[in-house]
This record gives structure tokens, C-alpha cells and sequence, in this order.
């Protein structure tokens, strides 16, 4: 195609041309085009508010001209520059180009304010570029559906106007224009992966199948029409399946009912576990990880308690229910002298806090002045049977953990407070009825905030 303002336009959507356009501009080839256009677009009254924001990843011996080459581009443009310097951390999980994107959005973040909308110069070369790296590393439908045109960031949106014009057409519009841009040396690193399709597989793939960048451009398109109907149908099915009654200490986490999950076909079960997982964030497992779960937890007896995990997430199952968690670090040993009163409030390592309160609800300790109380965990000690309040009969710890329905995992997470080798209370859950109130007497509501709260 011939790359023209007004084939742009065509490609800017109405509903963004009155709000505030802010350019990701590093200086270019891409991104100096998109701001040229924007600015014809500006010149002709069609875009009312127009910014760029430059990030200088320090990473180029270039990099400071680089600012200085968009600085002096936005001055003779009259346009409005943000420029940002950012320390990219190397040797970071996902690689020097993850960690520099991840340094770039942030800053896009922090400019962005709501209902604004970031452009940035993403082309058909791009796509293609994307949708391979994805296929070769190993990707579901939803990587299919490669750089998205548009999407929401916090409160503002990105938009890609240029996604299906080629690398070709950008660079005939900038000769045409007689346009300046900066190179940045590391593109032509064929060590990087992205830089191996770009110079050495895309060039002898577009030799061979001429349409080919655009047919590639137009599954990724398909595949983001696809995944959007496939979230509809895990959405609805997710509301159908998950668990009125949740998982003791998980509340506000959403759990999917096992019997409702079974319900489905062997298909929309994966794809509901897939949309249950992403939806909170969550790195994506394969396939075969999705399956494990399937196998694994919701096919295990009732009364088991396994746990599938992959780098940042695990599955577990409580009766019959399964729940997603971030991984739990091991618990460090702790154990502490406690003076039990209103003010209490105690901070543990890696395990949330407990804290005191006026009692409104029956579980509290007798007698405030209540002393010598140690803190600590199930492993430090072993217990002697106990009796509840308005309970008959003594049961271990194990016995009445069960009866109250308490999740193996939790359980050696618990805080204990004891006296003298004796439990006393575990907070929020239950008091020893030796140590109870009975009648008018003052006591205290013992708490605690566990590490399981909403993650997301």
C-alpha cells in the first residue's frame, strides 16, 4: 500500500482524535513516521492534543544522541517531549529486551493519565515478526493473536495504527519526506532472536510467498477474534463454575467447584482453567501443565491434597474445590514471648501478622491478664489434646483442624499461642475451652491476617 496522512487517518480510529495522543517515540524509522503523520494529522485540525514520550534505556552508546535527535525533532515539530532515563536490569528473568520493555511501560504508565491513548509505530513487519517468535518458542490461540491493535493500559489505551503496513511502505513515506531517524546498532545483532526472523528467516519467507506477511498478518487478526470469543465462552462458563463456598483463609479468591468443571466438555474445561488463570495474572502453562491439573487435581479422590506448580503460580485442591496461588515461601522458624492485650500487633516472617481486638465474636481468650504465652508454629511443638467450648470430649490438633475444615497447606502456617506446652488459642480459628471467657468476662478477640489474600 502507499502510505499517505490521509491512509492513516483511515487507521486512526474517531473515537481517539479528540483525546490526548501520546507518541512512544524512540527515534526511529517507525516511530519518527507515526509522529510525522500525527503531526500532518494536527496541522490539518484533525488531532487536537499531541505529546511524545522518549525512553532512554542507557543500554547504546548512542543512546544519549538518541534523546538529543528526538528532543530537537519535537522542538522544530512544536511538539511537547517527555524524556525519561530508566536503569534496565540485566541478567532479570526474560532477558535484556523483556527487562527493557518492562523499564519502557512503566514510564508510559507514569505519563499516561485516563482516557489518554499512547500510538506507537508497531507495523506488518512486526506482526509477523511476533507471531513466529511465538509459534517457534511454543504458543496457544491466544499467542497467535500476536501485537493486539489496541488495548488497555491502566486507564489510558495503546493503539497501533500502522499494524498492517509494511516496513517497506514506512520507509517509501520517510524517503518521500525526506525524513531523518536513528539507527539503533543492536537490530542488526542476529544473536537476538527477533533480529534472526527480521534478517534472516521474514527476508527468505517473503522471497518465496510473496502475500506472505500480509496472510500472516491476518491470522494473527483471526486468532484475536477467535480468543475473544473463546474468553466469552470461559467466562460464562467460569460464573457457572465457581465455588459458592469458597476455601477457608482464601476468601475473596476466586475457586472453581469441581463438580461444576466436570460439568463441561474436556475442551471448555481447559479453556476455562486457561481464562481462570490468566484473569489473575498468572504465567500461562502449557499445555500439558493444564492437562496435569485436569489429571491430577480435579480427577483426585475427595479427601486428597495435591498441588500442580510451574515458575509463579500453583494449583492446589481442598475437598472439592481448586484454588490458585502464588507460591508460598518456606516458613522461617519463629517463635516469640507474647503479651496478649488490645494493642497487640505482631508481624511475621513471611506469614502475614496477628493483631488483637475488643471481642464481638465468641472467640476469645479468658481472662485478659492472661500471661506467659508463647507464639509459635505447629512444628514447635507437640500438643496435648484439647477440648473446645461447648464441646465434648478432648481431640488432638490434627482431629480438629479436620473437623473445622482447615487446608493442609495452611495448617503448619498457622500461629499457635501456648503456655507451658499447652495451645491456648490459634487466632480466628479456635480457643482451648480451659482458656475461654465464660460469663461477663473480659477478654480479648485475637486475629490473624494471613499471607492468602487477594493477589491481584
Amino acid at each position: 500500500m502507499h502510505l499517505t496522512d490521509d491512509a492513516f487517518l483511515e487507521r486512526l480510529p474517531e473515537i481517539y482524535r479528540d483525546r490526548r495522543l501520546v507518541v512512544g517515540l524512540s527515534g526511529g524509522l517507525d516511530s519518527t513516521v507515526l509522529l510525522h503523520l500525527c503531526v500532518a494529522l494536527r496541522g490539518r485540525g484533525i488531532i487536537r492534543s499531541l505529546e511524545a514520550i522518549h525512553v532512554n534505556h542507557g543500554l547504546s552508546p548512542n543512546a544519549a544522541e538518541w534523546q538529543a535527535f528526538c528532543e530537537t525533532m519535537c522542538d522544530q515539530w512544536s511538539v511537547s517531549l517527555v524524556s525519561r532515563r530508566v536503569e534496565v536490569k540485566r541478567g532479570a528473568g526474560g532477558g535484556l529486551e523483556a527487562s527493557a520493555r518492562a523499564a519502557r511501560y512503566q514510564q508510559y504508565e507514569e505519563v499516561l493519565r485516563q482516557g489518554d491513548c499512547l500510538l506507537q509505530g508497531h507495523h506488518l513487519n512486526d506482526q509477523a515478526e511476533t507471531l513466529l517468535y511465538r509459534i517457534v518458542r511454543g504458543c496457544g490461540v491466544h499467542g497467535l493473536a500476536a501485537v493486539p491493535r489496541e488495548r488497555a493500559m491502566g486507564e489510558a489505551m495503546i493503539l497501533r495504527p500502522l499494524l498492517d503496513v509494511s516496513r517497506e511502505a514506512i520507509h517509501a513515506y520517510a524517503q518521500a519526506h525526506q525524513l531523518e531517524w536513528v539507527d539503533d546498532e543492536s537490530n542488526l545483532d542476529v544473536a537476538y532472536d527477533r533480529n534472526f526472523l527480521r534478517h534472516e528467516v521474514l527476508p527468505k519467507i517473503h522471497q518465496r510467498w510473496i502475500g506472505a506477511l500480509n496472510n500472516l498478518g491476518r491470522l494473527a487478526e483471526d486468532a484475536a477474534d477467535a480468543t475473544e470469543l473463546l474468553d466469552q465462552v470461559a467466562e460464562n462458563d467460569l460464573q457457572q463454575a465457581l465455588s459458592v463456598d469458597g476455601i477457608p483463609y482464601h476468601t475473596g479468591l476466586p475457586v472453581i467447584d469441581i463438580s461444576c468443571l466436570k460439568q463441561l466438555t474436556d475442551y471448555r474445561q481447559r479453556n476455562v482453567l486457561r481464562y481462570w488463570l490468566r484473569s489473575q495474572g498468572y504465567p500461562l502453562p502449557g499445555r500439558a501443565v493444564i492437562q496435569c491439573i485436569l489429571d491430577e487435581l480435579v480427577s483426585a479422590a475427595q479427601d486428597a491434597c495435591p498441588v500442580v506448580s510451574w515458575e509463579g503460580c500453583e494449583v492446589r485442591r481442598h475437598g472439592g474445590a481448586i484454588v490458585a496461588l502464588k507460591p508460598l515461601d518456606n516458613l522461617r522458624p519463629f517463635s516469640c514471648q507474647l503479651v496478649l492485650s488490645a494493642n497487640c500487633d505482631l508481624e511475621l516472617p513471611g506469614n502475614g501478622r496477628i493483631y488483637a481486638e475488643k471481642p464481638e465474636q465468641p472467640l476469645v481468650l479468658v481472662r485478659s491478664e492472661v500471661s506467659d504465652l508463647s507464639l509459635g508454629y505447629r512444628s514447635d511443638i507437640v500438643f496435648a489434646p484439647f477440648r473446645l467450648p461447648g464441646r465434648a470430649g478432648r481431640k488432638s490438633l490434627k482431629k480438629w483442624l479436620n473437623e473445622l475444615n482447615v487446608p493442609v497447606w495452611v495448617r503448619d502456617r498457622l500461629p499457635i499461642l501456648h503456655r507451658s506446652g499447652e495451645l491456648v488459642a490459634i487466632p480466628g480459628l479456635l480457643v482451648n475451652a480451659e482458656y475461654a471467657v465464660s460469663g461477663n468476662e473480659p477478654g480479648i478477640s485475637c486475629c490473624w491476617q494471613t499471607p492468602f489474600e487477594r493477589q491481584w
